[in-house]
């Protein structure tokens, strides 16, 4: 994730499609404030809407957890695993610790 001012932007467009060509999603900001948030235009992206789009890539690149991707798209946890899993994405990105405590979960269902 990276942030880029309203003037910068004004000044030096191709810093947000450099980003956007990495697959990377940018806040705008005015001030020093987000203003607004440029996504890649992925088909990935389209699937899941705007929320779910800045969800998919915040957790693509590590900056919020499954758990919390779930939360922001109103999914449990295993649907979603199964959503990302569909769209060929690789699900396991977490700690050993929380994918054991997952398991320990799993297993009590």
């Amino acid at each position: 994730m990276s942030s880029i001012g309203i003037r910068e932007l004004r000044n030096n467009p191709s810093r947000l499609t450099r980003s956007l060509a990495r697959d990377d999603y940018v806040f705008i900001t005015k001030h020093g404030k987000p203003i607004g948030v440029a996504v890649p235009l992925s088909n990935d992206n389209l699937r899941f809407g705007l929320t779910g789009a800045t969800a998919l890539q915040a957790w693509k690149q590590g900056d919020i957890s499954l758990g919390k991707m779930a939360e922001l798209l109103g999914m449990n946890k295993a649907d979603l695993r199964q959503t990302l899993s569909s769209m060929g994405l690789a699900v396991l990105n977490e700690t050993p610790e929380e994918a054991a405590e997952e398991a320990r979960h799993l297993l009590k269902t």
